[in-house]
């Protein structure tokens, strides 16, 4: 067997073969050669990495393709490698060819400086074999749109038209990426003006639906919130439906209402609004909790593939104080350490490794909640590899749970 990253379109080519052959999609090789000659040529982009596993004859039996990505932490950017599309042809499954791709990329991640690893699962249990874990949900929130009656909008509103009206939609998400944790920090790419007031890719959901874009200003020169939405009607019932809100980013709480005040303008043709949201917990704000549908959507995993990176900028508790945190890592034993993590002023002012008795211990899989935030020491200790050996009430300061903003 051997694993290699793939450089050549024809490699390209298989690797595509092998993922649609995988998900048992049907594959149109024209369809596919010309864009991907067109990628190697440079005449589009190509976003992806691609990598395979080639069996003793040569062909190829396992493709992964890869993505890259910046995202906040700590009001920092970091590295982060997407595991975007995993693939065996069904006659060569079970013999370990996944485990032995993802090995050989994890590693390229971890040599290049990437301080996680993220993926869209389709089955938890078959990523968590190598080291991935839950780290972002998403609540999707779907509500009467009576239900914002009592909110007003006094800012101005303006709707994007123009590539030109686009800063302060950029402006205001930068802010606002940079200080939610695991929020995607977006290139140029991600703001490509797509015509006729749109912009980045089509939403994954509607990619159909014209997307309409409103920014709400606090005053005539500071914008306060904008809101991306798109209008899902029945096709027998074109009159009236439903908001789709595809993006939400405000600066203050008082922002947000006014959003919800310009939102309620749209009931003469809106029944429901629905959106997904990572912080706000609607029914607890809105008049009539109990009809207010909730679902947890866009699940996320993660594993950590830099923690001293990321115990530098993991937020910690105010005061001074120390612990030494021990990582098992079974799938990837290079990332295993025993750190001594001192902090003062809510953050770390010096990480190290140690040969010290740990506080603390636990597996790759629960050390990525704990330092990303999904789970606090509470919920570590259901979790049946955790060892809380001394400092509980310091750990439990300083492993807390917080909101993860990590969606692909």
């Amino acid at each position: 067997m051997e694993v290699r990253k793939l450089t050549d379109s024809n490699d390209w080519l298989e690797s595509e073969r092998v993922i649609e052959t995988a998900f048992l999609h049907p594959w149109d090789e024209e369809q596919s050669r010309r864009r991907i000659e067109a990628q190697a040529e440079g005449k589009e982009p190509r976003a992806e990495e691609s990598w395979g596993l080639f069996d003793d004859s040569g062909a190829m039996v396992t493709s992964i393709s890869t993505l890259r990505h910046r995202l906040s932490f700590g009001g920092k950017p970091i590295g982060a490698g997407e595991i975007h599309m995993v693939g065996s042809i069904p006659e060569h499954r079970g013999g370990g060819g996944v485990r032995m791709l993802m090995g050989e990329i994890l590693r390229d991640f971890h040599t290049r400086g990437d301080a996680l690893a993220v993926l869209i699962p389709f089955s938890c249990a078959f990523y968590r074999k190598f080291g991935f874990e839950m780290a972002g949900r998403m609540m999707r929130q779907r509500v009467a749109i009576e239900q914002l009656a009592d909110y007003a909008c006094k800012h101005r509103v303006t709707r994007v038209w123009q590539e030109s009206e686009l800063a302060p939609v950029r402006a205001l998400w930068d802010a606002y990426a940079i200080a939610h944790d695991l929020s995607e920090l977006r290139d140029d790419a991600a703001w490509a003006w797509r015509g006729n007031g749109d912009f980045g890719d089509p939403d994954f959901l509607h990619p159909e639906r014209q997307r309409y874009t409103y920014v709400l200003w606090a005053d005539s020169n500071k914008p306060a919130a904008y809101v991306r939405f798109s209008f899902c009607h029945e096709p027998d019932m074109p009159f009236v439906g439903e908001l789709a809100v595809n993006e939400l980013v405000w600066n203050a709480p008082q922002d947000l209402c006014a959003v919800l005040g310009f939102l309620y303008r749209m009931r003469a043709k809106v029944t429901h609004i629905n959106f997904e949201l990572a912080d706000v917990d609607l029914a607890a704000i809105l008049p009539e909790s109990d009809r207010v549908e909730q679902q947890i959507d866009s699940h996320v995993m993660a594993r950590l593939l830099d923690t001293e990176q990321l115990l530098r900028l993991m937020p910690h508790p105010y005061g001074t104080s120390s612990y030494i945190l021990e990582v098992e890592d079974a799938f990837l034993p290079e990332v295993s350490g025993r750190w001594q993590v001192t902090y003062a002023d809510g953050k770390a002012t010096a990480v190290a490794r140690t040969g010290a008795y740990p506080d603390l211990v636990v597996d790759e899989t629960t050390a990525s909640q704990l330092v990303l935030g999904r789970i606090g020491l509470a919920d570590a200790l259901y979790r049946p590899d955790t060892q809380v050996l001394r400092n509980v009430e310091n750990l439990q300061r300083v492993f807390t749970r917080r909101t993860v903003h990590l969606a692909l």
